[in-house]
């Protein structure tokens, strides 16, 4: 038997790395890119799985416009919902939330809120962003407002920094 140390031993005692290093070395015969054709195979299977994520400035924007569009058609309730950890909050807390979130688009200068275009944002390595919205009222003005953005497994939701 091998002197293999820790618990190696009764790997290599049923030949196992024999047969492993035996292998090997056929596959290095007979494929001698196998070595950096599993790298590259390995690296495209990463940058696959990581496409899909949220974490774009396409997703960041959307999000943001998302949620202003709801503050704009009415959905309160929604816009609330938008927020980071908004599921956690005692319902008494939410509702009121909703309400101020309805009284303050019923003022006189939120009333004419048309719409709204994501212009710029920012990306950071915390998982965070900051978007720049345009608000468009309908009397031909317009407002720019930053809108903090965290980006969790349910996806891009305002925050509070």
């Amino acid at each position: 038997m091998k002197k293999i140390k820790g618990d190696r031993r009764r790997y290599a005692a049923c030949g196992g790395e024999d047969r492993r290093q035996q292998l090997w070395a056929v596959i290095k015969k007979y494929c001698p890119l196998s070595s950096s054709i599993f790298f590259y195979l390995l690296l495209s299977t990463f940058f696959v799985a990581c496409s899909g994520s949220n974490y774009s400035h396409e997703a960041a924007r959307e999000a943001a416009e998302k949620y202003y569009t709801m503050l704009i058609k009415g959905n309160y309730k929604g816009f609330v919902d938008g927020y980071a950890r908004a599921d956690v909050l005692p319902e008494d807390f939410r509702s009121q939330l909703i309400d101020a979130t309805a009284q303050f688009m019923a003022k006189d200068d939120m009333r004419s809120l048309k719409s709204v275009k994501a212009l710029s944002d920012s990306l950071c390595e915390d998982s965070t962003a900051y978007v720049m919205l345009q608000l468009n009222f309908s009397d031909s003005t317009s407002e720019q407002i930053e809108l903090p953005l965290v980006l969790l497994k349910e996806g891009w939701r305002m925050w509070t920094p």
